[in-house]
């Protein structure tokens, strides 16, 4: 599940302090900025803070209808390295008109913002045990992209830069 004390990283680099909150388990609604799943949406409208989405590899934008207009994150879950689904989800919400923050969580690494970042990520929860820092460090490893993206409409060869 979803770690909300973990740090965020931003994709300009800055590094800010989560301020999402999950419901708890006794089903109490937090004051603030809320985290829902999508099996808690029937509550969207009570949350006093920004409200979010936590979408899983299970809940595909192409299946489900998100009320995107209502909601300032979406959180993207990453299962595993080998699970690319999330970039898929992001590109179609991007698609779909969602103009919020899209914060990317789960297996997230170094090795993988920049990619994440070209899908339309906004945000990074690096995962628990890997340096955030190096992770920032890392985000301008690649400056000039060769292919168009959600992130880059004209890619550095089509710009004659």
């Amino acid at each position: 599940m979803l770690n909300t004390a973990l740090q965020v990283l931003k994709k300009d680099g800055t590094i800010i302090d989560n301020t999402y909150q999950l419901i708890a388990e006794d089903g109490v609604l937090p004051q603030g900025d809320v985290v829902l799943t999508t099996a808690q949406l029937d509550q969207l409208a009570e949350v006093s803070g920004r409200k979010a989405l936590f979408v899983t590899v299970n809940d595909s934008p192409e299946d489900h209808q998100f009320p995107l207009e209502q909601l300032d994150t979406i959180f993207i879950e990453f299962a595993g390295f080998n699970d690319g689904r999330g970039y898929s989800f992001a590109a179609l919400l991007r698609r779909q008109g969602f103009q919020g923050e899209l914060r990317a969580v789960g297996d997230i690494f170094k090795d993988v913002l920049n990619y994440l970042k070209r899908s339309g990520f906004d945000t990074f929860v690096i995962k628990e045990g890997k340096d955030i820092h190096e992770a920032a460090a890392g985000l301008n490893d690649f400056v000039n992209p060769y292919q168009a993206s959600t992130a880059v409409p004209q890619a550095h060869y089509q710009t004659g830069a």
